[in-house]
C-alpha cells in the first residue's frame, strides 16, 4: 500500500535530510538535458518522494540508497542504467550535431567537489527483461582536475566525423559524468542527440576479416616435402641431382631409377644416414659364360672320388 497522510510527510521529511547532507551537486545544462517524466515517476517506485532537482543533480549513491519495500521500482526501472533511470521518450527534446564540428557543453555546479569529468556518447542495449543500461561508444573528452570550484563553466567539444549509428532519435545520448573520489560520489547528466548523416546501425563491434582472406589455414602445405599426403611428387629438395645420377642408357629400365620410398623424409627408409652413393641405380652383374660339353673336362669316377678325399691331385685342377 501507497503511504498517505503523516506517513508520505515523514518520507519527505527524511529524503530531504538525506541530500541536505550531501557534499556535491551539479548537472549538465547544454545540450539540453533530459527531464524526469510522468514515466519516470511512475517507473522509479519510493524515489518519487523526492523532489525533482535532486533527483537531477543529486548523487546516483545517495539515490540508490532511497528504497521502500512495499513501493519497489518498475522491474524494467534502472536507475544505474548511466542515465540516471532515464530512457528515451518521443517527449524528450533532441540536439542536432553535424560529424566533425565543435559544439558547446555547459554545466552548472552547486556544491564543487574535486574530481573529473569525461564527456561520452553511450547507446542504449535493452536485455531480455526490457532492462536499458547505456554503454560506452566514443569518449570525447576528459577533464581533470574539474568541480574545484562551484559555480557554471563550460568548453567545446568536437563531435567525431566517423560516428555511426546515430541518425535516429533514441539511437545516442550524449553523458556528462562527473566523479568525485573525494566524496565517492557520481553526478551523470545525460541528453538526447541525433548525429546527422551517422546511419550504418547501433552495433559498435569490430567487422573481422573473413578466414579465407587472412588465415593462417588457407594456406597450402606444399611448405612440407615430408608429409605422406604427396608421395607422387617429392620434393625436388629431397630427391638426388640429375647430374649425379647414371645415364638412363645405362640404366635396363625404369625401375632402376630410386623410388621416393627411399627419401629421407619416409618411414619406409631404413636409416637416414646414407651417402648419395647408395640412392644410385644399382647395375646388373653379366650372366655366368655358357659352359660348352665340348669344354668340359671330363674326369674318370675313380679319380673324382680321389679328389674328394686329397684335393690336392693335379688331375682335379
Amino acid at each position: 500500500m501507497k503511504p498517505t497522510g503523516l506517513g508520505s510527510l515523514a518520507l519527505v521529511a527524511t529524503a530531504a535530510t538525506l541530500f541536505a547532507t550531501a557534499d556535491a551537486h551539479g548537472k549538465m545544462t547544454v545540450p539540453t538535458y533530459r527531464q524526469m517524466s510522468e514515466k519516470f515517476h511512475k517507473d522509479s517506485g519510493a524515489l518519487v518522494n523526492i523532489g525533482l532537482e535532486e533527483m537531477q543533480i543529486g548523487p546516483i549513491e545517495l539515490l540508490s540508497q532511497h528504497k521502500q519495500v512495499d513501493f519497489p521500482p518498475s522491474p524494467t526501472f534502472n536507475l544505474l542504467n548511466g542515465c540516471r533511470g532515464t530512457v528515451y521518450e518521443e517527449a524528450n527534446e533532441v540536439t542536432t550535431i553535424q560529424p566533425g564540428s565543435e559544439f558547446d557543453v555547459k554545466w552548472k555546479i552547486d556544491a564543487p567537489h574535486p574530481g573529473y569529468m569525461k564527456l561520452s556518447i553511450l547507446k542504449p542495449s535493452e536485455d531480455s527483461k526490457g532492462v536499458i543500461t547505456y554503454k560506452s561508444y566514443k569518449t570525447l573528452l576528459n577533464i581533470e582536475p574539474f568541480a574545484e570550484n562551484g559555480g557554471e563553466g563550460g568548453t567545446t567539444a568536437k563531435m567525431p566525423a566517423d560516428v555511426e549509428g546515430c541518425d535516429k532519435p533514441g539511437d545516442c545520448v550524449l553523458q556528462f559524468f562527473w566523479y568525485s573520489a573525494i566524496a565517492k560520489q557520481t553526478y551523470p547528466t545525460c541528453a538526447d542527440i541525433v548525429v546527422s548523416g551517422s546511419g550504418g546501425g547501433t552495433s559498435t563491434s569490430t567487422t573481422t576479416e573473413s578466414s579465407e582472406a587472412g588465415s593462417p589455414t588457407a594456406s597450402s602445405d606444399e611448405s612440407t616435402p615430408s608429409t605422406p599426403s604427396t608421395p607422387s611428387s617429392p620434393s625436388t629438395n629431397s630427391t638426388p641431382s640429375t647430374n649425379s645420377s647414371p645415364s638412363t642408357n645405362s640404366s635396363p629400365s625404369t625401375n632402376a631409377s630410386p623410388s621416393t620410398n627411399s627419401s629421407p623424409s619416409t618411414n619406409n627408409s631404413p636409416s637416414t644416414n646414407f651417402s648419395l652413393r647408395q640412392l644410385q641405380p644399382r647395375r646388373l652383374l653379366a650372366p655366368p659364360p655358357l659352359m660348352l660339353p665340348s669344354l668340359v673336362k671330363r674326369i674318370p669316377t675313380s679319380v673324382l672320388d680321389a679328389c674328394v678325399v686329397t684335393r690336392f691331385d693335379p688331375v682335379c685342377e
